[in-house]
């Protein structure tokens, strides 16, 4: 999904969670402060993220023992040092299937970013 606002970690972990999960695993990118950065510039086609993001997600499920998957990424424009970027959330019955889908998640994101990003 993407985002408008900020995104609440708490209210996306409450609407993920399931009786039958012993885990839920997270990932935070936040956007990073060195070298004199002071912010992101996030460019690219909303829609377009939004249904990679998806299908990132469906092969999640249909590849690891998980039970649900929340993908929460801010959309195009201007991000400051610190502020939230890209939430991933896995739910499992174990930690260890939660773990390996959370990776191979952000792995698949970095691989193939839906979206140009420029620090500025």
């Amino acid at each position: 999904m993407i985002v408008n606002e900020d995104f609440s970690i708490d209210e996306l972990v409450r609407d993920l969670k399931r009786p039958e999960m012993g885990a839920i695993v997270m990932f935070l990118g936040i956007v990073r402060g060195d070298d004199g950065v002071v912010g992101m510039r996030v460019e690219g086609d909303d829609r377009a993220a939004a249904e990679k993001l998806e299908r990132l997600k469906q092969e999640a499920l249909a590849t690891f023992e998980i039970e649900a998957v929340e993908i929460a990424h801010r959309r195009a424009g201007s991000h400051l040092v610190g502020e939230q970027i890209l939430l991933i959330l896995v739910g499992a019955q174990h930690r260890r299937a939660a773990f390996k889908a959370c990776e191979y998640l952000i792995d698949a994101i970095k691989a193939d970013e839906p979206f140009e990003k420029t620090e500025y």
